[in-house]
């Protein structure tokens, strides 16, 4: 075998993984970026690695009632996400669909995941815990409808959302008190 069928055989594959790669970080960078409020974080599960798991809460969507939708359309200016709707029947500028081949499958578009650090991830545990912050992650949506979860901030609760946290908790509260696990012996009988 000559010098160059050797060398040959040795750079075409690192050609083509260096070509695989290139792609790949470039279909990663493209598209549009949008804010999304999320909820329910999870800082770090450890039998995965470092992510951060989250539902996210689209604005325009209270619940998804039954099966989750497998597209969403994204309306407002990005990266301001102003609300979205499930109707696939109309024309969609910003589509979202849900990666069924992915990680949450046919969930995709109620649940997401990011993937964290080590040296950041201390600081976003204190910040996740803080009822009083929002947390936004950043997806980039490209025009297949595609989307991929690329950053995380948080932001101070607005008056409107501590107004729908404090009724929320004040319809979770029991009309009467539980009844006690333990109650103290009667008077006079001995105790054990």
């Amino acid at each position: 075998m000559s010098r160059f069928a050797r060398l040959a055989a040795v750079l075409v594959p690192l050609i083509g993984l260096a070509l695989l790669w290139v792609q790949s970080e470039r279909t990663y960078n493209s598209g549009t970026e949008w804010e999304v409020p999320i909820q329910g974080y999870d800082p770090r599960d450890y039998l995965r690695g470092h992510y951060i798991e989250f539902s996210y809460d689209w604005p325009g969507i209270d619940e998804f009632r039954d099966v989750p939708p497998q597209k969403l359309c994204l309306e407002g200016d990005a990266p301001n996400l102003a609300g979205v709707t499930a109707d696939a029947a109309r024309p969609c500028a910003h589509p979202v669909r849900a990666d069924l081949g992915g990680v949450y499958g046919w969930d995709a578009l109620t649940r997401g995941r990011l993937y964290i650090g080590q040296d950041r991830a201390q600081a976003l545990q204190k910040q996740l815990r803080d009822g009083d912050q929002r947390g936004i992650v950043t997806i980039r949506q490209r025009e297949d409808g595609s989307f991929t979860a690329v950053s995380i901030r948080f932001r101070p609760l607005t008056p409107a959302e501590i107004a729908e946290r404090d009724a929320q908790s004040e319809e979770l509260e029991l009309p009467f008190p539980p009844p006690p696990i333990m109650s103290e012996p009667a008077s006079g009988s001995p105790r054990r």
